[in-house]
Parts: C-alpha cells; sequence; structure tokens
C-alpha cells in the first residue's frame, strides 16, 4: 500500500512539474526598413531557420517600412507593393505605423491597409477625414506554445516631433489628426491585466521609447524604432529593449520566457544580416525579379571621384537645384539626403531616386540677407543637422543643453566670392516644398517652382560631365559648451 501511495505522489509531482514547464516566446523584429528589399531573403532564411526550432515564431516591424529604394517606391502604379508582398510572404503579424508610411499620401497607407496580410497599429492617429481608414491601436496574437496558449498584446505609437505631427510632408497628412503618445499611453496601460505578454511596438525614437521604458514598467518589452539606433538594454525595473538599426542591416531574435501568465525571463540578441551568407531561394526570385526592372539602371551621368560624405551629397543636390531653378542660393535639408555615401562612376536613375526619394518639388523664395541667415539657423534646428547649400558658405555655432533646448543658435553667410552677405539685398533662393513649411513669414514671398528635386538631379548630371564632390564642405560647426 505504502509503495502504491509513493508512486501515485511521484506521479502527482511530475504532472505539476510538467505543468510548471514554461512557456517561450520567440520573436524576430526589425525596424526602419525604408524599402530595401536586396536583404530580405536573408531575413526570410532566418525566419526559416527560428521557425524549424519555434514553430510559434512572431515576425514584427516596428514601421518605415518604405522610403529608400525605387524598386520598391516607385513600382509601376503599385509603390511599396514589393516589401509589402515579401512581408507577406515572410510571415510578418503585424507592423507600427512609421512617420515614412505616409511619404506614399493616404492612398499608399490605404493601399498597405488592403494588401498586407497582417496589421498595421497606432494609437495615436486618427484619419478624421477618410472614414474608410481605421488604424487598430493594438493587436492581440495568441500563439499556443507547449499545448497552452500564451496571449501577446502589441500596442503601437507614432512620433509627433514635426510641429505635432509625424516628420513627413504635410501635404500627405491633410485631414490627419495626431495626439502626443504621452497624452494617450496611460489609455492601454489596462491591457496588462488582460494579456501574458505585452509590447510597446513603437516608432518613437530611441530617446523617447528608453523614456516610456522607465516610466511604464507594465511593458515586458519595447520593440523601437524611427531613430535608426542599434540597441539592446534590459532596464532596472524589468523592461526590454531593443532597436534592429536600419535599413534590414539588422534584425532582432527576442526570446521571452512565460509562466503563469507572467514573463519570468527575457533576452535579446541582435543578428547582423550583412554577415549571413545563407538565403531563402524563393524570396531571392522575387527579388530579383524587382530588380530587373531595366528603367532604373539607365546611365545618366558620370562622377569622377566617389561621393565621400553627406557634404558631398548634400552639396550636389542644392547645386542641382540650384542650376535648375536659377536661383542665387539654394538649400537642401540633409534629412533628405538618403546616403552617407556614394559610388564614383556611372550613376544610374536608381541611384538618384534612392539618394533623394522624396521628390519634392521646388519653392523659390525671395529673401534678405538677413532673412537666409536666420533661415539657415531655422532649417538647421528644425532638422537637426547643418543644412546643405550652393551658391554660399557659412559657419554656425550649436549650443547643446541637457533641458532639451538644444539647436542651432548662429549663422554667418558668406558669398562665393568670400564677402559676407549683403543684408538688405534680396535674394532668389530655392528650397524644397519640404522646407518651405518652415519659411512661411520668414521670406519675402515664396512660389511653387512646378519643377521637381530629382528633375533637377538629372538635368545636372546630364549637363555636367564627370561631376567631383571630393572633399567639398560648405560650412563650419561650431559647438558650444
Amino acid at each position: 500500500m505504502r509503495r502504491l501511495l509513493n508512486i501515485l505522489l511521484i506521479s502527482l509531482l511530475l504532472v505539476s512539474c510538467t505543468s510548471k514547464q514554461p512557456q517561450e516566446v520567440v520573436i524576430l523584429s526589425v525596424n526602419d526598413m525604408h524599402s530595401h528589399i536586396e536583404n530580405m531573403p536573408k531575413l526570410a532564411y532566418i525566419a526559416d531557420s527560428l521557425r524549424n526550432i519555434y514553430p510559434q515564431l512572431m515576425i514584427v516591424s516596428a514601421g518605415d517600412n518604405r522610403t529608400g529604394n525605387a524598386y520598391n517606391d516607385k513600382y509601376p502604379e503599385q509603390p511599396n507593393l514589393p516589401m509589402i508582398n515579401l512581408m507577406n510572404e515572410i510571415g510578418f503579424e503585424a507592423s507600427a505605423l512609421g512617420n515614412h508610411e505616409f511619404d506614399g499620401n493616404i492612398d499608399g497607407i490605404r493601399y498597405f491597409v488592403n494588401t498586407a496580410h497582417f496589421p498595421l497599429i497606432c494609437a495615436n492617429t486618427y484619419f478624421t477625414g477618410y472614414p474608410d481608414l481605421k488604424l487598430p491601436a493594438y493587436v492581440t496574437i495568441t500563439k499556443n506554445i507547449n499545448g497552452k496558449d500564451v496571449k501577446i498584446i502589441l500596442l503601437s505609437f507614432i512620433e509627433t516631433t514635426n510641429e505635432g505631427h509625424p516628420s513627413a510632408h504635410i501635404k500627405n497628412m491633410q485631414n490627419v489628426d495626431f495626439v502626443d503618445a504621452k497624452d494617450k499611453i496611460r489609455d492601454y496601460l489596462y491591457l496588462r491585466d488582460s494579456c501574458d505578454v505585452f509590447i510597446l511596438l513603437s516608432h518613437l525614437g530611441m530617446e523617447r521609447e528608453l523614456d516610456f521604458a522607465a516610466e511604464f514598467p507594465q511593458f515586458d518589452v519595447i520593440i523601437g524604432g524611427h531613430s535608426h539606433d542599434l540597441c539592446t538594454r534590459q532596464l532596472e525595473d524589468g523592461v526590454l529593449y531593443t532597436q534592429s538599426k536600419y535599413y534590414l542591416k539588422v534584425a532582432t531574435v527576442t526570446k521571452l520566457k512565460v509562466l503563469d501568465g507572467k514573463v519570468i525571463e527575457k533576452e535579446a540578441q541582435p543578428i547582423d544580416l550583412n554577415k549571413v551568407t545563407k538565403v531563402n531561394e524563393k524570396i531571392q526570385q522575387e527579388v530579383d525579379y524587382y530588380y530587373s526592372n531595366p528603367e532604373f539602371h539607365k546611365v545618366i551621368g558620370h562622377a569622377k571621384t566617389p561621393f565621400n560624405d553627406k557634404k558631398a551629397l548634400g552639396a550636389f543636390m542644392a547645386d542641382a537645384q540650384r542650376y535648375l531653378t536659377k536661383a542665387d542660393i539654394a538649400m537642401q535639408n540633409p534629412g533628405g539626403v538618403r546616403f552617407d555615401s556614394l559610388h564614383g562612376g556611372d550613376i544610374t536613375k536608381a541611384d538618384v531616386y534612392n539618394l533623394d526619394p522624396f521628390n519634392n518639388s521646388l519653392v523659390i523664395c525671395e529673401m534678405t540677407g538677413k532673412q537666409v541667415e536666420d533661415f539657415l539657423v531655422l532649417a538647421s534646428t528644425k532638422d537637426h543637422n547643418c543644412t546643405h547649400v550652393s551658391g554660399i558658405t557659412y559657419s554656425t555655432e550649436y549650443a547643446q543643453s541637457d533641458d532639451g533646448a538644444s539647436g542651432f543658435v548662429s549663422a554667418k553667410v558668406y558669398l562665393e566670392n568670400g564677402k559676407p552677405i549683403d543684408y538688405q539685398k534680396v535674394y532668389k533662393v530655392t528650397i524644397n516644398s519640404y522646407m518651405a513649411l518652415w519659411a512661411k513669414g520668414h521670406c519675402m514671398k515664396m512660389e511653387d517652382s512646378g519643377m521637381s528635386a530629382n528633375e533637377a538631379e538629372f538635368l545636372y548630371l546630364e549637363d555636367h560631365n564627370d561631376v567631383d564632390y571630393q572633399g567639398v564642405s560648405r560650412y563650419e560647426l561650431k559647438i558650444l559648451n
């Protein structure tokens, strides 16, 4: 009898131990892919490999899936279709709304929502003027792991740092309302009690996301985006923070162990996709097809030397805009220069489209010399970096502050002959339509030229043989402590 009781006791203990085995939730995440579909075959291979071990693998994006590759962004009649199709096939289950999703305007977002097999989520964007378009604030995903369901909720917010809007062209956000994430996040903290895993899938940028991680320990994980950082960090309060750089250079694998509805262990590991040598062959064939469009391979110009940095590229873009509009001065915002460098030799249509994917219209302003200086300070502060110029050079001072008030405080402008700009003289200044939003009230007159930035870049390269921007720098920066 005692032996039978012992056997029963051991059996009960074994059953009890088995029931207490944690479920392992595995997440493959990326952010700010910016249309770089060339690395999707590698990402697909990683997803396949992980699924062989973890059949319930979850794949998510923290936004900015488009803008940065002509083969995706300018796909005939269906911009962003290649990226959406590839995300569908790889098996994405959610994506945050990124600011660059608005580059395809409202129709582009509507097309994304209607074509993707996964939800685009955002809790602080309201498509007020479009009754047919409403994004969910969050998504609930249930994974059956070891015979037991694990409920995962992903909540999402987008940055609104562009005067209450995301960092995109205001013309693409007409009749859309935004609320600061800080003013909405508490409305959703109740979700913590209705799930096993609570994740913030964010497009706010690392600084803001780390603040949220410290302030809201209700989240198990924050998967971030927008600021293009590479980070895996576990905070003292237990929140795990990750961000996976940009352009599909890195993906992050996050593993969470869940026991009795609570995350008891968490870890994250970035994977450098440039070091991955294997691909999913089917996805590779699709990418090769998208890249086969001969229109984008057309050579339109030639560079004698490589463009080694953004200073050189920005100077080229400003020169092109000034050349097309026959202006005295041209300015290019640094955020619109999407390459860090560019090869020498033949330059193709795709090179130009990828360097300047926004193709903003060019706006002609009449500014006094003093307004030119003041606008340089304003524009550089708005875009968080020195403005690229043509027809002038300048020196500028940047004041650093721990209270969030950092910015450019002065600029001294010189003409090409080395003389200071004439404060009283009126100059014809070309800026793009994105910068024109800042110029209202800072110029005497403003008029859209009817010409575009890409048009300027194509014409400049066609009319100038062997452009050479090696070592070109048109501004000096002094940082004040």
